[in-house]
């Protein structure tokens, strides 16, 4: 048996509702057990299993229910402190106006007094984020801990905690020295499955804007194309997309491949007809980043998850085609702009 404690700080707010979002935040192993799960998939699984489909691969590190015949998993993952927090707020009541670069992250929080709706959710602030102990215990194979060690490091640098994770909420860090994640990579079958990209930034608060700044000039629709926006190209997506929902011009949309629904004051856009089908999760990951060399703004394109530019979306209803014209504009710039750098 191996064990290893890895020590992290969640370095922006956080909202880490579990079951309850809306009395409290908690920092919870099973939550950390289903991102070690995803970051596997995503990274193709193990090199040194190559020999195995990538299910297979899962069942023998996470365990496996199906078929009525269960296999118990020889990872326990455990949280050495109880984080929680029972401080509740929504946007209004974290002071980030709309037309701020944060309120822009933090839309869906937004309450509507009019309509009797509250959307504060249980919070770690950026005043007291917790720092708490990750304990992993491998049951398994000797061979593969040095593997299982490289997952946890992929976590601990790129991973993220609670609702708007996507959006750089939650993000975390290693206290102390942190592992080499360029190393931990390279255990991995297809760590081609995303492209990172960095952009400096002097502490957590900054990184924020700085990303939300990034993605907002490519997704929000202005009344001219130079609005403040180097990114040229993204006002013509998002002028595209205004125009189905205002003016229902025809053609492909844009927005749904960065993520679905979409709530519009024009109208939702969603999987099918009628209500809500699911949720497409955007594959364009936003997150501060801190070791010892300092702080950036990281973006990070998932192509495995990337939408399946066959399939349709919906707008009130109507059948839309959907491109990966803006997803494909901004992963390129992220490649090509000099103002970005490579990570790791």
């Amino acid at each position: 048996m191996r064990r290893e404690v890895y020590s992290l700080q969640i370095i922006s707010p956080c909202f880490a509702g579990g079951a309850e979002p809306e009395k409290q935040a908690e920092v919870r192993a099973p939550t950390i057990r289903g991102q070690l799960r995803w970051w596997f998939r995503v990274l193709g699984g193990f090199s040194s299993l190559s020999g195995m489909a990538v299910r297979a691969q899962e069942e023998r590190i996470f365990g496996a229910t199906a078929g009525g015949c269960g296999v118990a998993s020889p990872l326990i993952v455990r949280t050495r402190q109880r984080c929680v927090s029972t401080v509740i707020k929504d946007a209004d009541q974290l002071d980030v106006p709309v037309n701020s670069p944060e309120g822009y992250l933090l839309f869906p929080l937004r309450s509507n007094p009019k309509k009797g709706v509250y959307a504060g959710r249980g919070l770690f602030t950026e005043h007291k984020l917790p720092d708490f102990d990750l304990e992993l215990v491998w049951r398994g194979s000797a061979g593969l801990w040095d593997d299982i060690r490289a997952l946890a490091c992929v976590f601990g640098h790129l991973g993220s905690l609670g609702f708007r994770s996507r959006r750089a909420m939650g993000a975390l860090a290693y206290r102390g020295q942190a592992p080499d994640l360029q190393a931990a990579l390279l255990r991995f079958a297809q760590p081609s499955n995303i492209a990172i990209r960095s952009l400096p930034a002097s502490n957590s608060s900054e990184a924020v804007q700085i990303l939300a700044v990034w993605l907002r000039k490519w997704r929000s629709y202005g009344r001219s194309p130079s609005n403040l926006n180097p990114f040229k190209a993204g006002f013509e997506f998002a002028k595209n997309d205004h125009d189905i929902a205002a003016k229902n011009i025809p053609g492909p949309a844009f927005r749904p491949a960065l993520g679905l629904p979409i709530v519009s004051k024009y109208g939702d856009w969603n999987f099918g007809p009628g209500k809500p089908k699911g949720r497409f999760a955007s594959p364009v990951l936003l997150r501060p980043h801190r070791n010892a060399s300092g702080w950036r703004a990281l973006v990070i394109f998932v192509d495995k998850h990337r939408w399946d530019s066959s399939a349709p979306a919906y707008f009130e209803g109507h059948v839309r085609p959907v491109s990966l014209g803006l997803y494909d504009a901004m992963r390129e710039d992220a490649l090509t702009n000099p103002l970005f750098a490579a990570f790791p």
